[in-house]
């Protein structure tokens, strides 16, 4: 009897277990909304405009007025002599709702040989609610003889929409911010600037900003090679000794001082490094003044030649270490009315007449018309021809 139960038990057991096996578990059901949904673009989400009263540099020479919200007029009358200038700033708002604007500005101008025009935003983004402002400058560059002359004025601005967070992302932004403007800008803190003079010279990438500012004058911009010239890019037409393979830098004549001197600052050899500037000169060599001028200036100092000073910075002095059997580079002094050779060593000293060490390289220098036409971006000047 009792064995009989058991068996009964076990039986109903596995039948239940493959019941269980025998059903399928219920499955997910999927409900879908499709369609479609469109945001349309609205332009008066975006308004940019100028507003107040355009203010003048000389309310009897300039008359600068608002017409409506994108058009502003400036007429500008009795200028007489080279070199005056008149501006007229105006006013630009960002009176969007959220949307931000990047700025661009480009500067036209019909009669180049008298006038400059230039224009300068003083921001190029705006977000929504901010506002700037843009000065124009007209500047009689040549002074009229024969007649009376005028010129054409245009300032393009042109305000692109971006999203919050994307301001300075448009093309060419950067490109009009400050253009054009002329090399009469500078001042001694934009000495050791980087200029841009339109030909790549020792620099392996792409930038073509070989140049340093140097020094400014009432007529000239003076600009020095960033670093030596090797040895092998020295002109052709310079008559004095390089031997490249043993010397990467050093040039050097075997003549006489005079007639070293006389090579460093033949400017028909030197032409090159012009780039066909208009009115741009170059040598082969700065002047112990031009360096000195310019140390001062920038310095604060009145250093003399005579102190045979420490020129600790890297504008004068590029290489703090000697650099492949070069010592520094030419100098020429006029001192005393006779030329002489100079140097900068690479320990920033100046050494006088170091003729016959023959181990010295070239920066060669450019000297450019102030009122040449150039742009500003990201610390670079660029020259326009």
């Amino acid at each position: 009897m009792n064995n009989t139960s058991k068996i009964i038990l076990i039986t109903i057991i596995v039948t239940v277990l493959l019941l269980g096996l025998g059903y399928a578990a219920i499955q997910n059901i999927t409900l879908n909304i499709t369609g479609t949904a469109v945001a349309e673009t609205k332009q008066e989400n975006f308004n940019v405009r100028f507003f107040g009263t355009p203010v003048v540099s000389d309310g009897a020479m300039v008359i600068a007025s608002i017409i409506n919200n994108q058009e502003a007029t400036m007429n500008v009358s009795g200028l007489t002599e080279k070199g005056q200038k008149i501006t007229a700033t105006y006013e630009i708002k960002n009176e969007s709702g959220d949307l931000s604007a990047d700025l661009k500005i480009a500067t036209t101008n019909s009669n180049k040989e008298y006038f400059i025009i230039s224009s300068k935003l003083a921001k190029t983004s705006l977000v929504a609610g901010e506002d700037t402002n843009v000065v124009v400058t007209v500047e009689l560059i040549k002074t009229p003889i024969n007649e009376s002359v005028s010129t054409n004025i245009g300032v393009n601005m042109t305000a692109m929409p971006v999203q919050p967070g994307e301001e300075g992302t448009s093309v060419d932004i950067n490109d009009y911010s400050q253009t054009p403007e002329t090399l009469s800008m500078v001042t001694k803190e934009n000495y050791g600037d980087y200029i841009d003079l339109g030909e790549n010279i020792i620099n392996d990438v792409v930038t073509t900003d070989d140049w340093r500012i140097l020094y400014k004058d009432e007529e000239s911009l003076y600009v020095i090679l960033d670093d030596f010239l090797p040895a092998s890019q020295v002109p052709e037409s310079v008559g004095l000794i390089r031997d490249p393979a043993s010397n990467p830098y050093n040039i050097w004549s075997e003549t006489s001082e005079e007639h070293l001197i006389e090579e460093l600052l033949k400017t028909s050899s030197w032409s090159v490094f012009t780039n066909d500037i208009k009115g741009a000169s170059a040598t082969g060599a700065p002047t112990t003044k031009l360096i000195l001028d310019s140390y001062n200036e920038k310095h604060g100092t009145e250093i003399l030649l005579t102190d045979i000073p420490i020129l600790n910075d890297d504008l004068y002095a590029p290489h703090p270490d000697y650099s492949e059997g070069c010592y520094g580079y030419w100098l020429v002094s006029f001192d005393n009315t006779n030329p002489a050779s100079w140097a900068i060593r690479c320990d920033s000293k100046l050494a006088s007449n170091p003729y016959v060490l023959h181990d010295y390289a070239v920066r060669p220098v450019v000297e450019i018309p102030i009122y040449t036409q150039c742009s500003y971006n990201n610390g670079v000047w660029t020259v326009i021809k």
